[in-house]
């Protein structure tokens, strides 16, 4: 009886799955599938389908109906048999076409009878090895079933094609705690910089782990790469890319048809995985579709049913476990945005944060059981952080050894990308045992810290004036970091919209801000001898961030990294292995055009002034002004073109710096707001676009332009459509949150 009852739940589960199917089949115009990609897609449907993560294909990388062998997964024999295959290439590439031995007649019949000498040459450099994934397929197909209804309400609320939802499978093989080599995270593999714009992501918090949360912001991001790019092979491929990448290839190519773009688009960052993401992405819908054929009849995972009640106070996780009768691990499994410091006992779980617990853990309702914690228990504030200030001549390992705690344990907790590069100014946040590390209370330390390593004093009121009149020298980046506030949050008190347009007597007032921060006061380090780790220099904070474990309930899913020539694929994600290190954007939500054309010229965008140009190439102002027939008083303008001299930097190091600069903006604001929602504004008659971005929308103008990178702001039409982001301030993420 119960064996058949399991049979009629697995049967009704995969009718799910046929009909789910059924309806993207429906929507199928939205997914071309061009002839030109049917080797590719018959490729990837091979990977899913045929062979499992212990053999793996050696094929061509360009010509994918080429396959060599297959073999089983082990280093040296996947590079001894990679080897063969390219010995036998080149003797065939000479002409040789008689007295072949059995590998290079073999490897001659993958091709065509025609194939030519320098198609043999150039096929030599291009054989790699793709891992299997037909066992973590199926493993995904099993997992899907506990999101996959959750997934489609979000696509269908949006109004979007339901065949958006089998991309984890591309991504993550719908595991909720991925990890790639290159941090993005979560089963929709989110980047931190442009999972910032819509989920909390801090030493807390990191909605990116959250399957339900990440989900909303997947289908914002893919919604947004299709306003901009107008179909949806291009907004797939843009998932992975970078929606700038794929402006730029439409304006290389000339053509937004993705094959086109696929065979003939050279960017540098362009490589196999954004080349074939959108074949993978066909492959696996089609997969799904004959998933019974292929797998046989599979039991997929109940969908949760969880109750949820946003926290009015900071509880720790402890208290409110024992609260709801459940266990710490049970509460950290429903609840896997909250980070380690939580479970720890260091952070409490944030005011706001909206707490899931499964009904069927619950012996009363959830509302009566949080109305139960006591009053003692509910705390106004976050548990402080303790923070130190870089200083010259640090290094992580000394400040490590000072505070006794580990070079692990500092990287984890902030999320830093690089151990051995740090900033003079450079906030740490420590450990909470730290203070009681150094043999003071939290209030002495604090007390101590000199104003150049501790910025900040800890207590809130009386700690800052009001107000700050500017002294010739000051920037906005320095008066932020010497009263311990954010440039964003400086920006905005003040109605500011240029962070670099600030002047001599200028009055600035201050964010009303009392969170509690314990400051570490800088003690002289002690002699650390560490060769391989440089000490502080003046240089800018790293941009790329490396993640912490996740929770312990979600085995991490590690993706691997290019050996040599080799794609050699860990992760469920096939295509987040192949070329993941040369692909990922910290800028990919950006579809702003940072490239410099073949002329020298570039195209102006916000934010950017002359003295940036002059700065990023080591020109003067004036010498770019001559350059360019400008006068003294002639302004730059947004979307027009400037020619810069590359006598003095190359390129690339422009492009980087230009990049850099943007991306560390972009970072600083989406730190206080997240994206909440769209807003199309029909342009009216006496409508200033930059006064309603500033009054209504409060969007600055370098997000109103990456919303609208068509618009001329200059001459705007009534009836015009803007789509202006809907913006949600969040809360500091350090003590307060």
């Amino acid at each position: 009886m119960i064996r058949a009852f399991r049979r009629f739940l697995s049967r009704f589960f995969f009718l799910l799955l046929c009909l789910s199917g059924t309806a993207a089949a429906q929507q199928s115009d939205a997914f071309p599938r061009p002839a030109a990609l049917e080797p590719a897609i018959q490729f990837w449907i091979k990977v899913y389908t045929e062979i499992d993560t212990e053999h793996g294909f050696l094929h061509d990388a360009v010509n994918l109906s080429v396959i060599y062998e297959t073999v089983h997964y082990e280093r040296t024999g996947v590079e001894r048999e990679r080897a063969r295959i390219q010995e036998a290439l080149r003797a065939l590439a000479t002409g040789k076409r008689s007295g072949l031995n059995h590998l290079e007649q073999s490897v001659l019949d993958k091709w065509p009878a025609d194939v030519s000498n320098a198609t043999l040459a150039a096929a030599a450099n291009n054989v790699r090895f793709q891992l299997g994934q037909s066992d973590r397929f199926v493993a995904g197909l099993i997992r899907s079933g506990a999101y996959r209804s959750h997934i489609d309400s979000v696509i269908r609320a949006k109004g979007l094609p339901i065949e958006l939802g089998a991309l984890p499978h591309v991504e993550s093989s719908f595991h909720p705690g991925a990890y790639s080599s290159v941090a993005a995270a979560g089963m929709w593999q989110f980047m931190r910089a442009t999972g910032q714009r819509y989920m909390r992501i801090d030493h807390i918090v990191d909605e990116r782990l959250d399957p339900y949360t990440a989900t909303h912001a997947a289908m914002s991001l893919l919604e947004f790469n299709y306003s901009i790019l107008g179909n949806w092979p291009l907004a797939l491929t843009a998932y992975n890319h970078g929606v700038g990448g794929m402006g730029r290839a439409v304006r290389e190519t000339g053509s937004d048809r993705i094959e086109d773009i696929v065979f003939n688009y050279k960017g540098p960052a362009f490589g196999f995985a954004s080349r074939n993401f959108y074949a993978q992405f066909l492959a696996v819908l089609d997969v799904e579709k004959r998933a019974q054929a292929l797998f046989g009849v599979l039991q997929l995972d109940p969908s949760p049913e969880y109750e949820e009640f946003e926290m009015d106070s900071y509880v720790e996780a402890r208290t409110l476990a024992e609260t709801l009768g459940v266990t710490l691990e049970q509460l950290q499994f429903d609840n896997p945005a909250l980070r380690p410091v939580v479970w720890e006992g260091d952070k409490r779980i944030p005011k706001g944060y909206v707490v899931k617990v499964q009904r069927k853990s619950l012996n009363a309702p959830l509302a009566t059981l949080m109305a139960s914690i006591p009053a003692s228990e509910r705390f106004p504030i976050q548990t402080p952080d303790v923070e130190y200030f870089v200083q010259s001549g640090d290094s992580l390992s000394a400040i490590a050894r000072r505070f006794r705690t580990s070079v692990a344990q500092l990287v984890a907790l902030n999320q830093l990308a690089d151990r051995n590069t740090l900033s003079i100014g450079q906030r740490l946040i420590l450990p909470q045992d730290s203070a009681a590390a150094t043999g003071q209370s939290s209030a002495q330390i604090a007390a101590a810290a000199p104003a150049s390593s501790a910025p900040r004093a800890s207590g809130g009121a009386g700690s800052r004036p009001d107000a700050y009149a500017v002294r010739r020298g000051d920037t906005l980046s320095t008066i932020a970091r010497r009263y311990g506030v954010s440039e964003a949050a400086l920006l905005r008190v003040n109605d500011l919209d240029d962070p670099h347009r600030i002047f001599p007597g200028q009055m600035l007032r201050f964010p009303t801000d009392d969170s509690p921060v314990v400051q570490v006061a800088a003690a002289t380090p002690a002699p650390v001898s560490q060769p391989a780790e440089a000490p502080v220099a003046a240089a800018p904070a790293p941009s790329a961030i490396v993640e912490a474990p996740p929770t312990p309930e979600y085995t991490p899913v590690v993706a691997g990294a290019e050996v040599d020539n080799v794609a050699v694929v860990f992760d469920p994600s096939a295509a987040a292995v192949a070329g993941s290190g040369t692909t990922v954007q910290d800028l990919s939500a950006d579809p702003s055009d940072y490239s410099v054309s073949a002329d020298g010229s570039i195209e102006i965008q916000a934010s950017e002034t002359l003295g940036h140009y002059a700065d990023w190439v080591g020109m003067s102002v004036a010498a770019v002004r001559r350059l360019n027939g400008m006068s003294a008083s002639q302004p730059v303008v947004i979307g027009r073109r400037l020619k810069l001299d590359f006598s003095r930097v190359s390129v690339a190091q422009f492009e980087s710096r230009r990049r850099d600069f943007h991306l560390a903006e972009q970072q600083k604001f989406f730190a206080e707001y997240r994206i909440q929602d769209v807003a199309h504004h029909t342009v009216a008659a006496n409508d200033n676009i930059a006064a309603l971005a500033r009054s209504k929308y409060a969007v600055p103008m370098w997000l109103l332009r990456q919303y609208n990178p068509g618009l001329d702001f200059r001459s705007v039409q009534i009836g015009q459509t803007v789509m202006f982001p809907v913006l949600e301030a969040v809360e500091a993420s350090g003590s307060s949150g």
